[in-house]
């Protein structure tokens, strides 16, 4: 098994008595029952487990305020819907073992008093689905959710279905179309009306599975492993241009470049690492800032972010131009259509990318109009962030600036001759383990605006 608070195994957990070896045969979701909700939230807060999904929020403060909300009416909501490019170890988890991510929204909805329990997730997920429902199927048959209302919702192949708001539109039946940003789901969760809003505790599939730890051994000592900023472990997606793509479970604090060098092999033989992406929604990390510890607050110092911690590696082969190409588009693709921001000034953006590398590839780029071009893409992306429900054209405004900034000299270059083939966006679908090897999605570049694939652009 694994050692205290460490999720990933160094082999599958194939049944629920195996995994409770770590617990002397005693079920975190026995022992929270008898230590009672305010002991757990209290255990929680020591911890400081920060969400693992995104903008790092403080659990125990989450559970708490919708714990405490005056609606008679709650539920729990995991977020397993992962779809971030670059990230793949919510997938990885489940396979390896699936029992923390149960225990943690079990214990979850005691806490909140809730029996409303939904895992959202991608109907293509199907190894992971099949997973969590042999798993379920034991912790109901000791009768660890007896009276629970708990389901598994498969979902649709969109991005956002992973954003918390369309998560909770889906499992209502709706669709990925997010609700507006006034409207966070800790005040108005699932089937919500004006007289009953029934919040909704939705947290990261990584979150919850760091629970049942944290009550078995003690918020202190989670709170004992990684930094102060960010305790405990965090599930690293290492993917691109090194030697060893994969996941690798690693202290909070260590640094970029350190897992980088050591557990992905660094880059490949002859070449320099040159960028980092930490998912598509944050600004690029240059080679400056590759010791950067790995941790919210260190990430955010520096003007990215942590995220789902799923980075993408690029080294002195890779054309940025055609990064920001893949980016661009892969957010206005995967947008939603529900406001501005989106169908008009991102999609001006990834349009005019497109339009600017074509006349490079034609040749018939001149210094006055790649400069208009630049022009029109910065006022699409600047322009983006503007009345929007939800984070995506801020992310795009932010990754596709940076690059921008930091490699003006590679967009200046594309007046010259101009061949670089497009560059594939990894979004992951499939993990080959023993070769090192990612799968990822090809058809994406045939993604519309309308979701739908274009296949005579192949």
């Amino acid at each position: 098994m694994s050692k205290p608070h460490w999720l990933i195994p160094s082999q599958p957990v194939e049944t629920y008595q195996e995994y409770l070896e770590q617990y002397q045969g005693v079920s975190p979701i026995l022992k929270a029952q008898a230590m009672g909700a305010d002991a757990v939230i209290t255990e929680l807060k020591k911890s400081g487990l920060r969400g693992r999904g995104g903008a790092g929020f403080p659990a125990a403060a989450k559970w708490d305020t919708v714990r405490k909300d005056r609606c008679p009416t709650h539920a729990v909501v995991c977020n397993a819907a992962e779809g971030e490019p670059g990230t793949f170890k919510d997938r990885y988890m489940i396979r390896k073992n699936p029992y923390p991510l149960l225990e943690g929204v079990r214990i979850a909805a005691r806490v909140i008093g809730t029996q409303t329990i939904r895992i959202g997730i991608k109907e293509s997920f199907k190894r992971e689905v099949e997973r969590l429902r042999q798993a379920l199927s034991e912790l109901k048959a000791l009768g660890l959710f007896e009276g629970v209302d708990i389901q598994i919702i498969l979902g649709p192949e969109s991005y956002l279905f992973g954003e918390e708001k369309g998560l909770l539109q889906v499992v209502d039946g709706i669709g990925p179309f997010p609700r507006e940003a006034h409207y966070p789901p800790y005040e108005w969760g699932l089937q919500p009306t004006i007289t009953s809003p029934n919040p909704a505790l939705v947290s990261n599939a990584e979150t919850f599975s760091h629970v049942p730890s944290i009550i078995h051994y003690g918020g202190d000592s989670f709170h004992q492993i990684g930094t102060p900023d960010t305790p405990g472990t965090i599930i690293l997606t290492l993917c691109g241009d090194i030697q060893k793509p994969g996941i690798y479970e690693v202290p909070t604090g260590t640094t970029l470049n350190w897992a980088v060098m050591n557990l992905a092999g660094g880059p490949l033989p002859g070449r320099k690492l040159k960028a980092i992406l930490s998912g598509v929604s944050v600004p690029v990390i240059l080679p400056a800032q590759f010791e950067t510890p790995l941790d919210f607050g260190s990430m955010r110092k520096i003007g990215s972010g942590l995220g789902s911690a799923g980075f993408i590696i690029m080294d002195d082969q890779t054309n940025i131009p055609r990064v920001a190409q893949a980016a661009a588009r892969f957010l206005f693709v995967e947008s939603c259509g529900q406001c501005p921001s989106c169908k008009m000034e991102l999609n001006l953006a990834s349009t005019t990318l497109d339009q600017l590398i074509d006349q490079a590839v034609q040749g018939s780029l001149t210094v006055e109009l790649k400069n208009q071009l630049l022009e029109r893409v910065k006022y699409g992306v600047m322009s983006a962030p503007q009345g929007n429900r939800c984070y995506l054209p801020t992310g795009a405004k932010v990754v596709v600036s940076s690059l921008m900034q930091a490699f003006h000299d590679e967009f200046d270059q594309l007046v010259q001759n101009f061949s670089n083939p497009r560059y594939l966006i990894p979004k992951i679908i499939d993990y080959d383990e023993s070769k090192h090897v990612f799968v990822y999605d090809e058809k994406q570049w045939l993604k519309t605006p309308d979701w739908s694939y274009e296949y005579s652009h192949a």
